[in-house]
Parts: C-alpha cells; structure tokens; sequence
C-alpha cells in the first residue's frame, strides 16, 4: 500500500459507521416492496410495518464477512478464505450467488468461481451492494478498501462489470469517511475504475447530465435504454441509480433514496447503498428521526445459515455491528503498515506503536493505487485463480472453458512468483485419473530479483517469475468432474503446494 498517515477521529468515525448500516438498513426496507419493477415508480415513503426492518442480503453477506474478518485476521485473509465462508454460510442458490457456489463446490476457485458458467450474472449486482465492510475497515484509504473489495468481488463476478462496481462503491465509501464533498468523493473513485468500463461511462454520464440540468426522469430513460442490451439486475444501470440519487438528492437522505427507488430495477440495493453513502458522508445527524425511528436498530437476516455454530454470534443490531467493526479497523492498518493516527481536537496518538518495522517506501513511479489494484485484477484472464503459501504465488490459466474430451487436449499454464527466497527448485507432479496424459516440465527454477546478476535471465529465467504448463489429454471420456492436484515441491521448504486442477468430462 502507499506510505501515507490517515487521522482518525474516532468519536466521528464510529458515529459514520453506525450511520453506514443505519442508512443501508433504512434504505433496504423502502425499496425492498419494489425489488425487480422496472417501470417509473412513484413511491413516496415506507410501506412496511414500523419497527420491522425487512432482511436483506446486501446486509447479510457482510456478516459472513465480519466473521470471516474476525476469525482470520486482516493480514492473512484471501479471496479463497471468503470462498470457504461462502460455501459454508451463505445458502442462497440464486443467480450469480449460486452459480458461485455451485463453482466453489467443484473447486473452481475465484476469480474462476464467478466466471465459469455465469454469463448471465457476472455483470450483476450481487457485489457491489456488499461492499460497505471494507471501507468502514479502512477509513479514507480506498486502496485498502478496493483490495479487499476486489477478493470479495471476484468470488461471483469474476473479472467483470460486476467487480468493476464494487471497486467504485468500496472507493466511494472509504472516501466519504475523510471526503466533505460528495461530488469529489464521486469523481476521485471514478479514478479507481477503468475509464472504458461500462460502470464508468454510465456515470460520467449521470454527472453530465446532472450538471445540464436535465430531470432526473428524463435520465433515468436514458439510463434504460443504454442498458436494453442487458436486461434487469445489471450493475451499470443500477448503480447509476445510486448516483443519480445521491447527486440530484442534494444531501437530503429520504430524497435521495426516493430517487433511487422510482428509478425501479434493483431497488433494495439501489436504496440501500445511496443510504449507507449518505450515512458515512453526513454522520447520524443527516438520518431524520422520522427514518431511524421507523426503522429501529435490529438487523433481520435472510439468506445466511445461522442454526450453525456461528448463529448466537450474528450481530443483531445495527449499533452491535458497528461496535465489531470499529474494533477491528485499526488492524486493517496495522497489517498493511499504513500509519494512522486517532485525533480529537489538537492531539493525536497512533493507533498502534509507531516503533513497527515498515517496508522500504515505494517507488515514485510505482505507488499502489486502487486504480493499479483494478487493473491488474481485471487484466486477469477469465479462467483463472491464484494459490500461495509463505514460499511461492501461483497463478493458474485455463486456456479455454475446463472440459476434456477425446482428440480435445486441455491446456493449463501456471505463473509462479517468489516472494521471498533467493532462489528456488521446484519439483511438479501431476496426479491424473486413469485414461488421463499429462505433459509437462518435471522441474522448474525461480530466482529471487536481489540475487540476479548480468547475463543470468539469458540463461531463460526470469528474475522472480517462471511459467509452466500442463497439456491434458485423453483418448476415452472421462468422468464428469475430475480433480488433477499437481503437488509442487519447493527444495529446503517443509510443505508443498498444491494445486488444485480441476477439468470437467
């Protein structure tokens, strides 16, 4: 992450991050009724029951992750780790969410797990709706909140428009924490996304129109017609929504929402993500109390197994959900040594001891920004997924879809990094079913960039990188689902890596 010194009033901090799940729980109960019409709505306010928040699984999905936050810790945490808690407890089967896990199951892991099979969602909304957890974890650092946003998103969106949006709304959010404007906090995380994805035009869009003064109406037909192509549930469209209620809103939350959810589609999410905006931007006090009273504290859940072992610890309000996040925040800093400081009025104290060791400030022409988090993730190949332990990265490649067939040989390439040793040998075995060749390099060499010298990468290695490649082929047909671990072996290292091939009949 970049060296920077992010300050933190605490007391303002928690107020922003009640107010997140207060405004999100508020706007998931008006447009809830309205979820899926996609017609001009004229809804004026609530239709539910007072005092009876409706579930929703914008909110529900980031209790997992809270768990999973808990449980494993900031620094070692992966997108793999969020698939287990996945696969583990969250039981929706519908859309993208269970075409994920449907993936999962098979041991397609992400960003493959939202790809494979899922061209009708993986541009959807199921991620960007959830991305509130990480920017309440990291507070006016957005680079922070994207790369978690990015591991989150990739479980069932894979590298597409779908991860694009939770990029932006992660950004969005942790910007607000620090961010008085909101139209600066909307432009600076447009930076974070590619300008040339569809999330980004559709906004830019709305901000052009908004500034000429055309009716909100009047965009929002726009807005359908750009995305005819795609149908309903798609994050472009939604999401322009969100900002067309948060710009033509004007600050006022019931407004904003209102906006969001006569736009119609998604409108749970829509209104759900303008509230939470809203609640870090302006704190508790830009909630009227016709809202927060209406609404009440409790979180009602829908689609996350609580008769598991983890049920009695599923947060049941709004305020106890708060009180865990703010206590993990400061070590979402600390595992990524970025410096941040609690202020209140002239003094300030570090949130943790300034004696820690840091790594050595990055180069000037090389900062890692959200926007180089981004790109690198969605420069990533469709079919593909990353394993690692301490000793070494290994990013996998499926050439085309994961089938094997007679006389249709399957090729599978492999991006090994170092991370930390000098040099490494590695030694590759392919377990393979039966009827099943596999052809490959049995040894490979790494060299670590410190330990290079002039003429060594003429030798064919790369300092800090190798690639390898497995070609599977059959002359029977194989069995429906197939698991191909290939075991790799690092020379004065205790525990191999695995990695888990899978190819389908």
């Amino acid at each position: 992450m970049t060296q920077q010194n992010i300050q933190i009033n605490q007391v303002a901090y928690r107020d922003k991050v009640y107010a997140c799940f207060l405004g999100k729980n508020i706007g998931g109960t008006m447009g809830a009724p309205f979820e899926g019409q996609v017609e001009n709505l004229h809804v004026t306010g609530f239709t539910s029951k007072p005092g009876e928040p409706l579930p929703n699984d914008d909110l529900d999905l980031q209790l997992v992750w809270l768990r999973a936050v808990e449980e494993v810790g900031a620094a070692s945490l992966t997108a793999n780790d969020l698939a287990w808690y996945w696969t583990r407890y969250i039981y929706p089967d519908w859309n993208e969410y269970g075409t994920a896990k449907n993936n999962l199951k098979m041991g397609f892991l992400p960003p493959m797990s939202g790809e494979f099979n899922n061209t009708a969602w993986h541009h959807s909304n199921g991620a960007w709706i959830r991305s509130e957890i990480w920017a309440c974890l990291a507070p006016g650092c957005p680079e922070l909140a994207v790369k978690y946003a990015i591991m989150d998103a990739s479980i069932d969106h894979g590298v597409s428009e779908g991860t694009v949006a939770e990029i932006f709304t992660a950004a969005l959010e942790s910007i607000a924490f620090t961010e008085p404007s909101l139209r600066q906090a909307i432009d600076r995380a447009l930076s974070s996304i590619p300008s040339d994805s569809r999330v980004a035009r559709q906004l830019r869009l709305v901000e052009e129109e908004f500034d000429k003064g055309t009716p909100w109406r009047d965009l929002r037909e726009q807005i359908v017609a750009l995305n005819a192509d795609w149908g309903w549930f798609q994050a472009p469209g939604n999401l322009a929504f969100v900002v067309m209620g948060l710009l033509y809103g004007g600050g006022d939350l019931k407004e904003s929402l209102l906006i969001a959810i006569n736009c119609g589609d998604d409108t749970d999410c829509t209104a759900a993500t303008v509230g939470a905006v809203l609640g870090i931007l302006n704190g508790t006090a830009g909630i009227p109390s016709e809202l927060s009273e209406y609404i009440g504290d409790a979180i009602v859940t829908m689609s996350i197994d609580r008769s598991s072992d983890w049920g009695h610890l599923v947060p049941e309000t709004c305020t106890e959900l708060c009180d865990r996040i703010v206590r993990q925040m400061p070590a979402f800093f600390l595992a990524h040594r970025i410096c941040a400081e609690s202020v209140e009025g002239n003094k300030s104290t570090p949130l943790f001891p300034r004696d820690l060791p840091h790594p050595p400030p990055l180069p000037p022409d090389a900062p890692i920004t959200a926007q180089k988090l981004a790109s690198e993730h969605l420069a990533l190949p469709p079919y593909s997924f990353t394993v690692k332990n301490r000793a070494l990265a290994a990013t996998v490649h499926y050439a085309n879809e994961p089938y094997l067939a007679p006389g249709k040989p399957l090729t599978v390439t492999v991006d090994f990094e170092n991370p930390e040793y000098d040099a490494q040998w590695l030694k590759l075995t392919v377990h393979t079913p039966s009827g099943v060749t596999a052809t490959y390099q049995k040894s490979l060499c790494i060299l670590h960039p410190s330990s290079c010298k002039s003429g060594v990468s003429g030798l064919g290695y790369t300092a800090g990188r190798a690639a390898w490649s497995l070609t599977l082929s059959t002359d029977t047909p194989v069995e429906a689902h197939n698991r191909i671990p290939v075991t790799v072996e690092i020379l004065g290292y205790p525990m191999p890596l695995t990695l888990p091939i899978v190819v389908l009949g």
